[in-house]
């Protein structure tokens, strides 16, 4: 029983440590590397109870099984160095995550250290696989993030007496321009703006709502018809500064939101502003 949870255990979380570490990098996970590691730490594993040497000669052995595992899940890839010591902080994740399990069990760090052997072993692995779990969607948010964030920006609208905020996004899908005045428009739904007029500003719109021209809008949000406003100002804040634009508010109309992730769509045209 003891040899089938050291070969099952180790093989596992040295596996989805590795694993783990590319996404936090935003690698591609290199399965045959990942394999050959755990292979080679399960079989350490193994022969560590056979092992009789002092305990700094068995913290030397591993060390170099750290650094040997390292070697080959990360050699001639990129950013070597960080990968190892996210290898390194994972495969210590993991670990702190089933001796956390056997403490809230045991109440004492001797239970703790005797989880391993005396509860099943999808309770150890369960605890490395929700470690893992969690590092994966922490790094799909970092990831998404990052590659959103040169396209957000703080705007602000100035319309009916009301300076409205709104989390813009530079939809560049987002190609809509006004026939009549030839100026781009800035997309956000009936919802978010009403919902952002002060009640006299909310009133002056819903007086006029019917005589606003309308246009047939499409976008990689979707298809839409949205009232024409032209606002009193378009501010919109980049890299600390601000930029007051020439644009034409869209407001589409329904209950939904016309897109979920962001309060207001820019377009590209708004680029020529210096943006």
């Amino acid at each position: 029983m003891y040899i089938e949870f050291v070969i099952a255990d180790n093989f596992l979380l040295t596996y989805l440590a590795g694993a783990a570490a590319a996404r936090l990098l935003s690698k591609r996970e290199n399965v045959v590397r990942l394999l050959i590691a755990a292979t080679v730490g399960t079989i350490a594993a193994v022969f560590y109870p056979l092992i009789s040497v002092p305990s700094w000669a068995l913290l030397v052995i591993k060390l170099s099984l750290g650094v040997a595992l390292c070697a080959i899940l990360y050699v001639k890839t990129r950013r070597p160095i960080t990968s190892s010591l996210l290898f390194f902080g994972c495969t210590f994740a993991f670990g702190g995550a089933s001796y956390a399990l056997g403490l809230i069990i045991y109440s004492s760090a001797g239970g703790a250290s005797e989880f391993s052997r005396k509860y099943p072993l999808f309770l150890s692995l369960g605890a490395g696989a929700t470690v893992y779990l969690c590092v994966k969607y922490v790094s799909k948010k970092l990831i998404s993030s990052r590659a959103r964030a040169p396209y957000e920006f703080g705007t602000e609208v100035e319309i009916f007496g009301n300076k409205l905020t709104f989390d813009a996004f530079l939809d560049t899908g987002n190609g809509v321009i006004d026939d009549k005045s030839g100026l781009p428009v800035i997309i956000t739904d009936f919802a978010r703006f009403i919902a952002k007029l002060d009640e006299s500003g909310a009133r002056e719109f819903l007086k006029k709502v019917d005589s606003y021209r309308r246009l047939d809008i499409v976008t990689a949000a979707g298809k839409a018809s949205a009232y024409l406003i032209e606002p009193t100002s378009v501010t919109v804040y980049s890299d600390g500064q601000s930029h007051r634009i020439n644009a034409i508010l869209g407001v589409v109309g329904g209950k939904g939101k016309f897109c979920a992730a962001h309060e207001m769509l820019l377009g590209p045209a708004l680029l020529s502003e210096g943006l």
